[in-house]
């Protein structure tokens, strides 16, 4: 039986192994660890679980074991981001179930601020991220990676990304992510979703997080070149056509993926000129992200196209 006043924390492993640029699991995940406990929430009113699979060395988790003695350590079925987050939301034991990656450092006031937002017929609860630091790499790549999700008028959430976000813990059991897809575009498939279940899920831009800068080098450039690759495999997972590009990728295969992808691109300069201020950008920026735009989308055109040539 679940804690209506207890909050879960589960940290996923696959980014800090898979992302991080240096260090091991163990230091690694310390930052968000170390976030997590300086709280202002009641450190006795959280509860946090850190994931591991298979994958995971013996000698690896036993030195977690050693470092956090007060986290509790749970097992995923496989080696699978989505997996992961699933296996934390099934062993925690708290009503509110808060995902945070292993290489994100969330802001003290966090978990107070997200817990304030779940009103009543309030499900889920979208916070903000944004790389950490303040270097030119950070700023560009956090409005391409982070910023989609925003909120409207009424405070609905245009969306979540999966390392700042929390559920009612019945929502997320009951509506898993779907562990077929590698590693991108499972938030994007469970939004459409749950809205289209009539959940509702509201955007708390103050619950905000840092998230590693893993996008150093050529980063930027695989990360978004995997989301186009993934994102072939999410309109196969979408069983119930939840997605508006799911019919036409299915009727007219990979010749689909171009318009798709010029439409996200439309969207994405409609909204850096409509929303500059909530993404925080200024006017005279608009010309430079809209660049940055043209360039992400193209390199996630590529990824989808070549996952259809090898299928």
């Amino acid at each position: 039986m679940t804690d209506p006043l207890l909050v879960s924390v589960v940290v996923e492993t696959i980014t800090a192994r898979y992302d991080a640029l240096e260090g091991t699991l163990a230091d690694t995940l310390g930052a968000a660890l170390a976030a997590i406990e300086k709280q202002t929430w009641p450190r006795e009113r959280i509860e946090i679980l850190v994931v591991l699979d298979d994958e995971v060395a013996p000698e690896t988790a036993a030195e977690l074991r050693q470092r956090y003695p007060n986290v509790r350590f749970v097992r995923s079925e496989a080696a699978n981001y989505f997996s992961a987050k699933n296996g934390g939301a099934r062993a925690a034991n708290g009503s509110i179930v808060v995902l945070l990656d292993g290489d994100c450092e969330p802001a003290p006031d966090w978990l107070e601020t997200i817990v304030a937002r779940f009103q009543p017929g309030v499900d889920v609860v979208a916070g903000r991220t944004r790389y950490a630091g303040s270097s030119l790499l950070a700023r560009t790549f956090s409005v391409p990676d982070f910023a989609n999700v925003l909120g409207d008028e009424t405070g609905a959430a245009s969306g979540f990304n999966l390392n700042n976000v929390a559920f009612r813990r019945e929502v997320l059991l009951s509506h898993p992510l779907d562990a077929r897809i590698p590693r991108n575009g499972g938030c994007y498939l469970l939004y459409n979703q749950l809205r289209t279940l009539g959940k509702v899920i509201v955007y708390e831009p103050r619950a905000w997080v840092a998230h590693g800068l893993d996008i150093k080098g050529l980063g930027f450039a695989r990360k978004h070149f995997d989301r186009g690759y993934d994102s072939v495999c999410v309109y196969a997972c979408d069983e119930r056509n939840v997605l508006r590009g799911t019919p036409l990728v299915r009727k007219f295969g990979v010749l689909a993926i171009p318009p798709i992808v010029f439409r996200r691109l439309v969207q994405d300069w409609i909204k850096l000129v409509r929303e500059r201020r909530q993404i925080g950008i200024s006017l005279p920026a608009v010309s430079y992200f809209a660049v940055i735009a043209v360039m992400t989308r193209l390199i996630e055109l590529a990824g989808a196209m070549f996952a259809f040539a090898r299928k």
